[in-house]
Order: C-alpha cells, then structure tokens, then sequence
C-alpha cells in the first residue's frame, strides 16, 4: 500500500532498524535522569538544531505533540493583545482552543489576554489580512493542511516587519522538517513527528527563540505541570520534568544522523511539488483547490476531483491511501502529502495510476 495520507504519514523504513536497535541498547529502560538519558536529549537537541539551521541561541524543547505545544504556549506565553490568522481548519482551532482557554483562566480569576482572529483566504498572502501594529503576539499556521495553503519566508518577514514589537508564534506542523522555513524570522515554532520527520506520532517540537525565554522567565506562570519555566528548568539540565518518549527522541535521533540538511530536503519536496501542479493542471477532471501559485503548499497538495468518492475508491483499490478533505473542504477535495519519507518512485507510480482515472 502506497501512502500519500498527510499525517500520521509514510515512515522511513530504517525506523523499524532503529527501533529494534532501541530496544536492545536498553535505552528504553533508562532513567529520564540518567547520564545516558541526558546525552541522548543533548544529541538529539544539537543533530535537529543542524538539521533545521535553528540559530545557536535558540532553544528546543521535546512534547508529546503540536497540541501540547499550544497549551503550554496558551498558559505560559500569552498576555496582552493577541492576534491570530487563520484560513483553514487547524488555524481556526488554534484560535477557538485559545479563547476557550482564556474563558478558564477568567474563571479562576487569572489575567485575561485580549484575543481575537483574523481571516483571510487561500488565495491571499497573509500580509494582506489587517495586523494589528499594538500586537503582543501574533499567531498563524505555516502550511495549513486543510486546504494546502503555505506562508512564505517572504510573508512571515513582511508579517513581522509590519508588528516589529509582537511575538510570532508559527504552528508549522505540516512543513517543518520539508520546508526550509527561516527560523529566526518567528520566536515560536512547534510541530510534531508524524509529518515531514517520517516518524512515528508522539513527539511534538517546541522551538523558542530568546525573546520568547524572556517572556516566559517575566510571566513566570507555574499553575500547570506543563508551565513553561518548568520544562526550561529541566531541559537546561538536558532533562525533562514529565517521564518522556525515549523511543520517540531515540528514533528522531538516529533518523537525524541520516537526514539531508533541510536546504537540500526542501529544494527537492519544492522541485517534485512543481511537478505533482503540473500533472492536475494537465487534467480536465481535476481542479487545483489553491489558485494562487504563490499560496500554495509545497508538502500538502489539495486538489478538487469530479468526484471524490470515485477517486478515493479507485486509488484504494490499486493499493494508494490519500487523504479526504478537511473541514469545509471536506466533500469536495483530496490531499496528498508530499513529505521526505515518501521516495520519488511512489509518485511515479501515483501518476501512472491516475493516468487511467476517468
């Protein structure tokens, strides 16, 4: 079965190698004290730090996924005016999750941000939405997987220029680790493994730069087991405060060490994206869901068939998994990930498949 799902998504093959080399080394059994635990969280910290061109004063910490990693953002991070972005599905749940959150924190008597969201379309640059210049925070998705939409280096530059002052926290949970997003243009990253890492779900990636520690170290919120200062404080001692996925950092570990560096990785997933738009623009019975080149996604492609059922059940029976549409997508369109794990030979195949569709 070829699979094109776009998350949880194709694994390496070499994570079956590593997971049985895992268990025999007895990693697994160690203590999250331990000296050999520590130099398992200090390696991996550096190899994905390489990995992704991460700036040295940076700081990564380790969740159990890209949802933990907005409570704890939503809990330790947020205060005063608070803008986010939206145009598909996981942008506006962000967004609900932290005005549902701030509806807690308000009934406890806890300082409430001011939060409200911002809309624009899949065919529109973000920076063309209304920003706020008084935002503290600003909070978007990088490549929304609903629609396969994806925010440029370019927008994100243009995003923080125009709010100088704000914080830019990014969910890039579909990209990061295939796209070579420039890490110091935002002071909050998160994402999880299941993606574009080929790993298995588990691990989330939380990615701070030092004005975000700042602001965690000046709100210095500690009501959660989850508060920010807490994981900071472990994490320093290349520890962690909850016992963690040792398989899941073991795994992201070892895969690093065979990883291209993400330039070379996203020039590649872009290149081979050029070519999966131009075998749907070449066919009348598909239409590409994003217009705008410019605003399309390089790792989630969303197309829109005749119809989706057809298609879904066609591919199913010549072994192809993809995926359904999503929120107000969802009848219309299909997705298809183009993540790293998935080698070049599957799409030829997909293409081949598709060929014979009508």
């Amino acid at each position: 079965m070829l699979n094109f799902y776009p998350g949880p998504s194709k694994i390496y093959p070499r994570i079956k190698e590593f997971a049985a080399e895992a268990f025999a080394s007895v990693i697994l059994e160690k203590n999250h004290r331990s000296d050999d635990f520590m130099q398992l969280l200090k390696d991996c910290k550096s190899l994905l730090k390489n990995h992704l061109n991460i700036p040295d004063n940076y700081e990564v910490y380790f969740t159990s996924s890209a949802t933990e990693s907005w409570e704890v953002c939503i809990q330790s991070l947020f205060k005063g005016k608070i803008q986010f972005f939206y145009n598909g599905a996981f942008g506006k749940k962000w967004f609900k999750y932290a005005v549902t959150n701030a509806q807690i924190n308000a009934s406890l008597q806890f300082a409430i941000p001011e939060i409200r969201g911002t809309r624009f379309f899949v065919n529109q640059k973000i920076e063309e939405a209304e920003t706020d210049p008084e935002n503290d925070i600003i909070c978007c998705v990088a490549n929304e997987t609903s629609n396969g939409t994806q925010i440029s280096n370019e927008s994100l530059s243009i995003l923080k220029t125009n709010s100088p002052h704000a914080l830019l926290f990014i969910d890039a949970t579909s990209s990061l680790g295939g796209f070579n997003h420039n890490i110091s243009l935002a002071d909050v990253w998160l994402a999880s493994s299941q993606k574009c890492f080929g790993l298995p779900s588990g691990l989330g990636f939380l990615i701070l730069s030092p004005r975000a520690i700042e602001k965690a170290k000046e709100i210095n919120e500690r009501n959660h087991y989850n508060s920010l200062v807490f994981i900071k404080e472990n994490f320093d001692k290349n520890q962690t405060h909850y016992t963690p996925n040792i398989l899941g950092i073991y795994l992201l570990k070892r895969n690093l060490e065979y990883l291209e560096n993400i330039h070379a990785i996203s020039n590649h997933l872009e290149e081979r994206a050029g070519k999966i738009y131009s075998f749907f623009e070449t066919r009348s019975d598909f239409e590409i869901l994003v217009e705008n080149p410019e605003t399309r996604s390089d790792t989630v492609i969303a197309v829109k068939p005749k119809s989706v059922s057809k298609l879904m059940s066609y591919l199913f029976d010549n072994n192809i998994v993809i995926g359904k549409g999503y929120g107000e997508w969802k009848r219309d369109s299909v997705r298809i990930a183009n993540f790293p794990a998935i080698p070049d030979e599957d799409f030829e195949t997909l293409f081949k498949v598709l060929a014979n569709f009508s």
